[in-house]
């Protein structure tokens, strides 16, 4: 089988900002975000970018959230501090995978050698006759044709 594994990380944050309020303080102050209404919820990672430390949300309203932050600098918000909040509770974490043919995928132009079926020799699936075998890793079978 020629299957590509497409792994999905937590890479692409939920929102960014610009913090707005007090300095000094645990709590976000970004008037009109709607951090409720994008997806922001207790629990999720929040990376204060401008003084290098993160954390974990613990409250949520529409204009604010607050969270407890460590590994940086100051460890607060100061007014101008960048945040980027994302779906899960560390950056980077796994959120899925899924495996999808290739075979369907290339481009076949004139003097492209393929096989009877129509395939590139080299994408053949060696058990696409068989049912319930799919993904990445899966074991193949070598059929005579």
């Amino acid at each position: 089988m020629r299957a590509s594994k497409t792994v999905h990380i937590d890479s692409d944050y939920l929102a960014q900002g610009t913090h707005k309020g007090a300095n000094g303080v645990l709590i976000i102050y970004d008037k009109g975000k709607d951090f409720k209404s994008c997806g922001i919820t207790v629990g999720v990672a929040i990376y204060n970018d401008t003084d290098g430390s993160n954390g974990l949300v613990t409250v949520v309203t529409e204009d604010t959230v607050t969270c407890t932050l460590s590994g940086g600098t100051n460890n607060t918000w100061t007014k101008g501090d960048t945040y980027s909040i994302y779906k899960t509770a560390t950056k980077n974490s796994y959120i899925s995978s899924l495996s999808t043919d290739r075979r369907f995928g290339r481009k076949v132009v004139k003097g492209d050698d393929l096989n009877t079926r129509g395939f590139f020799e080299d994408d053949v699936d060696t058990d696409q006759d068989r049912d319930n075998v799919w993904g990445e890793g899966q074991p193949e079978e070598r059929h005579d044709y």
